[in-house]
């Protein structure tokens, strides 16, 4: 059997011409349908379960079939002629990316129609690394140009993210002191004492996007004295800027500081200082912690 290509999205459509082809012969299964949804963890894995759980930044890999389509004869040959649109939407139906355009066509032999044998079609997406928890869905159109005729099917997958909540302005959220860099519960406490490292995490939202949701984010740093004193300053301690399809609603940022072996013991105060150069913003907040 010729059959070219097998699942490969292309990202244009071609049509067939009415009346290029021969009479239309429908297989046994006459109703054009999208059947064996399935979803791996990887190109070419094992099915995954129906609660499988994805995280941020993994890449969901779907593969599906189509029953029922129609063939048109030309001369001794039989062949089938199958195009479908592929898109991907979060929990508040947004786009993760483009929509992704497909062909699926060849010639059929009397094997092929003797073991029903479907086209299998392949898409992936990735879901986006500040992906929120949530149900998401893949909606899928497919359309035999041979019989004019049109089948849908959307297949759910979970996202197990972590849900930062919104903002209409600039502000930090989920700040926490932490023991070390790998560390992923905060301290109850935040005590460290000379010589330690003093690591924190948190979330920065309510930034605005510019064309093509870009964003350009950057923040410093300083470090007061109990008595208002400056004892450190870094401007600018990290930038972020970039574009994508997908809006980015938060990103995650992240500081240490590596206390000298004779600090004075006390109280210290962090003040960090968040600038959006899109939305032309500034957001101050100040955290505190403990040298024993």
């Amino acid at each position: 059997m010729r059959f070219a290509p097998r699942g490969t999205l292309v990202h244009s459509l071609c049509l067939l011409t009415a009346g290029v082809w021969g009479p239309v012969h429908l297989l046994a299964q006459a109703k054009l349908e999208v059947v064996q949804t399935t979803l791996h963890q990887y190109d070419g894995g094992p099915p995954l379960a129906a609660d499988y759980d994805f995280y941020p930044g993994d890449t969901v890999f779907l593969t599906f079939r189509v029953a029922g389509f129609a063939l048109k004869e030309k001369g001794d040959e039989e062949s089938l002629q199958l195009t479908y649109r592929v898109e991907a939407f979060d929990p508040a139906a947004l786009r993760l990316k483009e929509e992704e355009s497909g062909r699926l066509s060849g010639e059929m032999t009397a094997e092929d129609k003797k073991a029903k044998w479907t086209p299998l079609a392949q898409y992936e997406v990735l879901a986006p690394p500040a992906a929120p928890s949530g149900t998401y869905r893949i909606a899928i159109t497919v359309r035999d140009e041979v019989a004019g005729t049109t089948a849908t099917k959307d297949v759910s997958f979970q996202v197990r993210g972590r849900n930062v909540a919104s903002s209409d302005e600039l502000t930090v959220r989920n700040f926490r002191f932490l023991r070390s860099e790998t560390d992923t519960r905060p301290l109850t406490t935040a005590a460290y004492k000379p010589g330690d490292v003093v690591w924190a995490r948190f979330d920065i939202t309510g930034y605005k996007f510019g064309e093509g949701n870009r964003f350009s984010i950057d923040y410093g740093l300083t470090v007061l004295r109990d008595s208002g004193k400056e004892l450190y300053r870094e401007e600018v301690a990290a930038q972020e800027e970039r574009a994508s399809f997908y809006p980015e609603r938060y990103i995650p940022g992240s500081l240490s500081l590596s206390l000298t072996k004779d600090l004075a013991t006390g109280p210290y105060t962090i003040l960090l200082t968040v600038r959006d150069h899109v939305g032309e913003q500034t957001f101050e907040t100040k955290q505190q912690f403990q040298v024993e």
